[in-house]
């Protein structure tokens, strides 16, 4: 049977890197057509434009369609890749700057940044699952959106009955830079993993022969053998570099386990607002980079009506979540990293909230692996985190301001209730028309 797959978000400058993957994996989908959905009408005009040359020259059989009402691009679904960002990148830039005025952590999806992004989000994503019900109940949602972890707690609640899965390209991006430092091939490591989205950590790194370079990697950062963690062969700007020594601190702080990078947030608090500029955030950069390029490139495509000397090409980001939804499609039942409800798959915890955890996915969805126990000092960590997280949707779903003040004073980025009242009114302020209306 063929099939149609939809971006939602097909407008985002990410959409190239998915839509290439798309068609190079078209067969395993049985792909017919791909349909950009967004509702920024004049970049998904070019966006779409893009891809349809694209599609052109590299599978010209598939139908390319856009457009900005979701019935038109949901009917008939088989899949929807969701990527919205509600408010833009001019919200993640407020989103990042307001909490330096409190000295607080000022990132897209950590700390206070982030619950201002769920806020926003999270009546989208509810909005959207809902058509998918309405209009192909039978289609996979499979949801790219930060911040992750609130999304699918959300969702879980509100919209049980939609076929989601939330995923995150972090991890496996960190999976084949580990595999890159130690020369092996991605394929042919097992990762075992464990914890919330953006607040994990990997315990085994192991071969066929069960040989774990996990621990190879911990012994070798105690010792000070390795003294650099960046894959010899990946090309990062400054702000990856800095990663990396942090994850090689972490390791030497608490060497049970190799911390996923967001973790740098939460227990060096500090050391990032050093990081941090006030006048100049990651947000005004990726707007000064990828997003500028990325639709300077579109458009010079277009005005040429070639893509033969494009460089926006497949990319992990595009890979992983294209290959989820083959596995979905096909039954082949591959393992990957997802957020699901925990249902004792991590035993000391609690069962009825979203953890981030292996799964083996195939027609039926994720089938989460037996974690066991974890550790008393990352299940303590995992359980205020997860506190927060449950608060904050419960704000968002009710309109509670007390839950979201509650939220943002358990949340690990910030010190006391003071400085999370401050920052909460801030906020509010400054997305009137996108938060609920809390009371």
């Amino acid at each position: 049977m063929k099939k149609k797959i939809v971006i939602v978000g097909g407008a985002s400058s990410f959409t190239p890197g998915i839509f290439k993957s798309l068609l190079v994996n078209r067969k395993d989908l049985s792909l017919e057509e791909v349909y950009l959905q967004d509702i920024d009408e004049e970049k998904l005009n070019i966006m779409g434009q893009f891809c349809q040359i694209m599609a052109k020259k590299h599978a010209p059989s598939i139908k390319v369609n856009w457009g900005l009402e979701r019935k038109d691009a949901f009917m008939n679904a088989d899949f929807l890749l969701v990527q919205i960002r509600p408010g833009g990148l001019k919200q993640r830039e407020l989103d990042e700057k307001i909490p330096l005025q409190f000295d607080l952590i000022g990132q897209e999806t950590c700390g206070p940044g982030g619950f201002a992004f769920a806020m926003r989000t999270i009546p989208a994503m509810i909005e959207i699952a809902k058509d998918v019900v309405k209009y192909c109940p039978d289609a996979w949602v499979l949801n790219y959106s930060n911040p992750e972890a609130m999304i699918s707690e959300a969702l879980m609640r509100a919209v049980p009955e939609a076929k989601v899965m939330c995923l995150c390209d972090m991890p496996i991006g960190q999976e084949l830079g580990l595999a890159n430092l130690i020369g092996k091939e991605h394929h042919e490591l097992t990762f075992d993993y464990y914890g919330l989205n953006h607040f994990g950590w990997f315990t085994k790194i192991y071969d066929k022969n069960g040989h774990d370079y996990a621990q190879d990697i911990i012994q070798g950062v105690k010792s000070g053998q390795l003294n650099d963690l960046k894959p010899e062969e990946s090309a990062r700007d400054e702000y990856w570099d800095d990663v990396f020594e942090r994850i090689m601190k972490m390791i030497e702080f608490f060497p049970d386990a190799i911390p996923l990078t967001y973790l740098q947030y939460y227990l060096f608090p500090d050391d990032m607002l050093k990081t941090m500029d006030p006048n100049y955030s990651r947000a005004n950069y990726v707007m000064d980079t990828r997003h500028k390029d990325v639709f300077e490139e579109c458009k010079r495509v277009i005005r040429n009506n070639s893509i033969d000397d494009s460089e926006l090409d497949t990319n992990a980001h595009g890979d992983y979540i294209v290959g989820v939804a083959i596995s979905i499609a096909n039954d082949l039942k591959n393992r990957y990293i997802v957020n699901v409800p925990n249902y004792g798959s991590i035993s000391n915890f609690r069962d009825d909230v979203i953890v981030e955890v292996p799964c083996y996915v195939g027609a039926n969805g994720p089938d989460a692996i037996a974690v066991g126990e974890i550790p008393d000092f990352q299940k303590s960590l995992m359980e205020i985190e997860k506190g927060y997280e449950v608060l904050a949707v419960e704000a968002c779903l009710e309109g509670s301001y007390e839950k979201a003040l509650k939220a943002l004073t358990l949340n690990l980025t910030i010190p006391n209730a003071n400085k999370a009242k401050l920052v909460l009114d801030a906020l509010i302020e400054a997305n009137q028309g996108y938060f609920p209306d809390f009371k």
